[in-house]
């Protein structure tokens, strides 16, 4: 039975909205009806949202509220109650109406009798496919309460590598360009205003404050041809990057970055070992599950070498050396991933990889965060003084005069 999506006014006109279960769009407004509710607008869930970027953007999902979506789903079935049931209860305690609509669009394709996999491939709502194979071996085996904990705790760890680059990231973005717009202020109306007083008085002024003058006034003359420049390179760069040549380009030149690069590697090579150990130990083939992986690795470059990597143990080799030829990760990865085969423990090994590299990235980025803190506040703080020192010293000259 689809699902509708409905925004409608109640009996005291407050506009209400919501998900509904229907046979059809038209049983959908009957139903409404009979619960004194005006429809303004209505349409199915289970439809493909591809029309616009809003839609685009409602079909993404965040790996956080999945992972919150299938531990309530795996504890409920844990605890004996039936897939749709726990769906519907998981539905009536939704923390967002996007939760709400994607657990709706689930059930309603259990309810007409599909898998819970192909559930989540039939959804509006893009689920990755380890996921979807995941569930679909732990519905095989009957253990898919046990499968959908341990997807959970993937998609966070996965979820978690990728915060922990943003958090290095933004801190020091935020403060920047806070500085920046504070200095640009200074500068287009306070300093002229200020050294207009100098300037008028023929007199000869420090150097500091000839150089802010100057900088004010070319700020004030090619400032917003400079604010075009910007806004004009970052969308050729967001246009360019919609080529995937390009944009596998770029990928491989920022794994070549001092630091960022190497963060951009551990964080990939983490989600590519712990989803590949989290499928192996779910039973999913190798080769699918090698396939699978390498769609989870986000940088293009890394992402063809994996590919690579499959490929040849397509052909008969082992992992061990197909990782070995293709130069993805350290020396740590291959050795892990040699003594996983040699010991019939490929996927604990993995997963052992996958917790290395992520403390490995938590770690780096917690040093990074503390040596560039103070460093960036020292540097805007010296701006800062240079623009004030660049005021007060012939204010204070004048005085001497005086």
């Amino acid at each position: 039975m689809p699902a509708f999506d409905y925004k409608a006014y109640d009996s005291a006109g407050k506009r209400v909205s919501g998900v509904t279960t229907a046979d059809s769009e038209r049983h959908a407004r009957r139903l409404l009806k009979e619960k004194q509710l005006l429809v303004e607008e209505i349409r199915e869930v289970s439809q493909s949202p591809s029309a616009g970027v809003a839609a685009r953007r409602e079909a993404r999902v965040n790996n956080f509220d999945l992972s919150l979506l299938l531990q309530q789903q795996a504890i409920l079935i844990q605890s004996g109650l039936p897939l749709e049931d726990a769906l519907r209860m998981t539905i009536e305690q939704a923390e967002t109406d996007k939760q709400r609509r994607m657990l709706q669009s689930w059930r309603s394709e259990i309810v007409e009798g599909r898998s819970f996999s192909e559930a989540l491939r039939r959804s509006p709502y893009k689920i990755p496919e380890s996921i979807i194979a995941g569930i679909s071996v732990g519905e095989e085996s009957g253990h898919l309460h046990e499968v959908l904990q341990r997807l959970a705790e993937d998609l966070e760890h996965s979820a978690e590598n990728r915060k922990t680059i943003s958090r290095a990231m933004i801190y020091p973005a935020t403060l920047i360009t806070t500085s920046i717009i504070v200095v640009a202020i200074m500068m287009v109306w306070v300093v002229p205003k200020i050294t207009a007083i100098f300037t008028s008085s023929n007199r000869e002024l420090p150097l500091i404050t000839r150089l802010v003058i100057n900088v004010s006034e070319f700020t004030q003359s090619y400032g917003l041809f400079l604010l075009a420049f910007v806004v004009a390179v970052f969308l050729g760069f967001s246009q360019a990057m919609k080529d995937p040549a390009r944009k596998e380009r770029w990928h491989a030149f920022m794994l070549t970055l001092p630091g960022f690069g190497r963060w951009i590697r551990m964080a990939n090579i983490a989600d590519w070992s712990r989803s590949l150990g989290v499928l192996l130990s779910n039973g999913v083939p190798a080769l699918a599950a090698l396939k699978i992986s390498s769609a989870v690795v986000s940088n293009l470059s890394l992402r063809s070498k994996m590919e690579t990597v499959t490929e040849s143990m397509r052909q008969g080799s082992t992992l061990y050396k197909a990782l070995q030829d293709s130069d993805v990760g350290s020396g740590f990865l291959v050795h892990m991933v040699g003594s996983g085969e040699a010991s019939s423990e490929l996927d604990k090994m993995l997963l052992r990889v996958a917790d290395y590299y992520s403390l490995r990235l938590k770690n780096a980025v917690e040093v990074f965060l503390k040596l560039i803190n103070p460093i960036l506040v020292i540097f805007m703080g010296m701006v800062i003084l240079s623009v004030v020192a660049a005021v007060m010293l012939p204010i204070m000259d004048m005085n001497n005069m005086i």
